[in-house]
């Protein structure tokens, strides 16, 4: 809606003009009446309006003077001047300043609603001449906006919303709607073919990269939207056969799915943060580098954070492992762990300085990162958790982490996992399993794979069934998955999916 003031000294005529015309079809709010151009002035030095309906001849400032004054506020204000007068040097001064539209006193409806329309179709032109300029100059500042979001994400992790609120609208971020798909074993010679081939898989499916492609370490963070399961397996069957001279390995992808964009990219955030160096890859396959000060203060305090908050020790210790990987400098390693150590100590009035001098000599002996990634697991990690309390086995936990990262696969057994991954008798991991959990392992596995069909119901409304019950590892048997969904839930996967819409309906 433009915002519309109307001036005559006489109030019968602004009265008259208030109600002539149907201003807000027009597209119009009428803000404001004035009864000279000074009570004008004021209202427009406070208000703003788009569009002015002036008297030319007005007590205290003229409609001449009040077009000149207010031009110097605001040159963007368009002016409508009526007179009684067909003075063509009051057109002539009118034009100076820009004015188009002069009608003549008494108004005719017809005109005055032409020059609005008129006023209004130029100023819906200018607007998308401005976001097309906009967009333009932001497109050239895509990949420089994007390091400087990437960064300040990193370095303010506590102030995470307000940064991502700033950069949302520059990056043309939408509020939902978007996957990451990440992409592990994607070696750095081949990065510039890789993100060709991206680009062409996407492009057949009526898909663009919503950002950069984020690399690190041979794993690759692709962002797009992709609203079906059906979508996503296409993409992923398609990269799955890529395949490039003297790679090493295949590919392996996996899809992930937030409520909001915000939330997706603090996911990738944390997933990255781990690392020190960092590349953005554009669709055209140029590689920019942003380097992540991993020995930083505000670095150091949230991996200690994230090492002592780890709900056991396997995922303390996978964690430690993620950051301290064997190419990074052994003088970085040191610093980072030195750091880590005194971090740790933090909350006590005075550190312990026979440990802490004992832990010095021992870290400066280690002679590459893999005897430092060691000394810190003995350190921190076990230290951590032994006093914390955790009551889950490494063989149970290994398990559950295990299966919530291969609950796609149809294996997925007890027996499977004791003689090829923990290395155990089966017997003794079922009792284990029954003795900590409290429930059989095959209830366990049931339960973790409806809740996550329930997920995936929840955000592929429009998904065919098959394909929430290949994600969730009944691939071959949609039907016995229908059986344990209903049993689990009480209603056919069918119905529970129009249960799904007809709350979302009734919430909107």
């Amino acid at each position: 809606m433009l915002r519309l003031m109307i001036v005559d000294d006489e109030q019968i005529i602004r009265e008259a003009l208030s109600q002539m015309v149907d201003y807000e079809s027009l597209g119009y709010e009428l803000i404001a009446t004035a009864k000279n151009g000074m009570e004008a002035y004021d209202i427009i030095c406070d208000e703003y309006p788009d569009v002015v309906i002036t008297d030319i001849r007005m007590p205290i400032l003229n409609g001449l003077d009040l077009i000149e004054r207010s031009m110097k506020t605001d040159s963007k204000i368009s002016f409508i001047l009526l007179s009684g007068y067909n003075d063509f040097e009051y057109a002539k001064q009118a034009m100076k300043y820009g004015v188009r539209f002069y009608l003549l006193k008494p108004t005719d409806k017809n005109e005055l609603i032409d020059s609005l329309v008129s006023i209004r179709k130029e100023r819906l032109q200018e607007e998308s001449r401005r976001i097309s300029q906009q967009q333009d100059l932001l497109k050239t500042l895509h990949i420089p906006l994007e390091q400087s979001f990437i960064m300040e994400l990193l370095e303010h992790q506590d102030t995470f919303s307000g940064v991502f609120c700033k950069y949302q609208e520059l990056l043309s971020l939408p509020e939902n709607c978007l996957n990451a798909c990440i992409c592990s074993f994607v070696e750095e010679p081949y990065l510039k073919n890789f993100t060709s081939d991206i680009v062409k898989i996407l492009g057949s499916e009526g898909l663009h990269m919503d950002f950069s492609i984020l690399y690190v370490k041979n794993t690759a963070v692709l962002i797009f939207p992709a609203s079906t399961l059906a979508i996503q397996e296409r993409v992923k069957n398609s990269i799955l056969k890529l395949h490039y001279p003297n790679q090493s390995v295949t590919f392996e992808t996996e899809f992930i799915h937030m409520e909001t964009s915000e939330k997706l990219f603090h996911f990738v955030i944390q997933k990255i943060s781990r690392f020190e160096r960092i590349l953005l890859l554009s669709e055209k396959g140029e590689s920019y580098e942003i380097r992540n000060h991993i020995t930083a203060p505000w670095m150091i305090s949230r991996l200690e954070d994230s090492i002592t908050s780890a709900p056991d020790i396997v995922q303390a210790t996978e964690l430690l492992n993620s950051v301290f990987i064997d190419s990074m400098p052994p003088a970085t390693a040191r610093s980072l762990a030195l750091g880590l150590f005194l971090q740790a100590d933090l909350n006590q009035e005075k550190p312990p300085i026979d440990a802490a001098c004992d832990f010095f000599r021992r870290l400066y002996s280690c002679d590459n990162v893999s005897e430092i990634r060691n000394l810190l697991s003995v350190v921190l990690v076990q230290k951590e958790h032994e006093t914390g309390g955790h009551k889950s086995s490494s063989n149970i936990a290994l398990l559950k982490t295990y299966i919530r990262e291969h609950l796609d696969s149809e294996n997925l057994s007890l027996k499977w996992l004791a003689e090829n991954y923990l290395f155990v008798s089966v017997g003794y991991l079922s009792k284990q399993f029954v003795k900590e959990e409290g429930m059989r392992f095959s209830d366990y596995l049931n339960k973790e794979r409806m809740e996550e069909a329930i997920r995936l119901m929840t955000f592929y409304h429009n998904d065919n069934i098959k394909q929430i019950a290949r994600q969730v590892g009944f691939g071959s048997n949609p039907q016995y998955f229908s059986q344990v969904f209903k049993r689990y839930t009480g209603l056919p996967p069918t119905d529970y999916i129009e249960k799904l819409k007809n709350t979302k309906h009734k919430g909107e």
